[in-house]
């Protein structure tokens, strides 16, 4: 059994929806939040192999724009992204 390492404890992020703003000037890749942590978030994505290592997430039904760094991928659907505080 894996003990888990995270910095903050994650809640279920009830698969709301989210878009990932690669390059402003394209439009955004929507994805799901799996679960969400003050410092990160699990997110689903149709495919993950155009996702870069860094892109801003805005999440419906909140206000602020996340910067987000990638910490793990699992192919082909799932990430786990850590919150940058800029």
């Amino acid at each position: 059994m894996s003990v888990d390492q995270r910095q903050y404890p994650r809640t279920p992020g009830n698969n709301r929806a989210a878009m990932a703003f690669i390059k402003r000037n394209l439009p955004p890749v929507m994805c799901t939040v799996a679960d969400i942590s003050d410092g990160g978030a699990g997110l689903t994505f149709v495919n993950i192999a155009s996702i870069p290592d860094q892109f801003e997430l805005e999440i419906k039904g909140e206000t602020k724009t996340r910067v987000c760094k990638v910490a793990w991928r699992a192919e082909p659907h799932r990430m786990g992204v850590a919150f940058i505080v800029v």
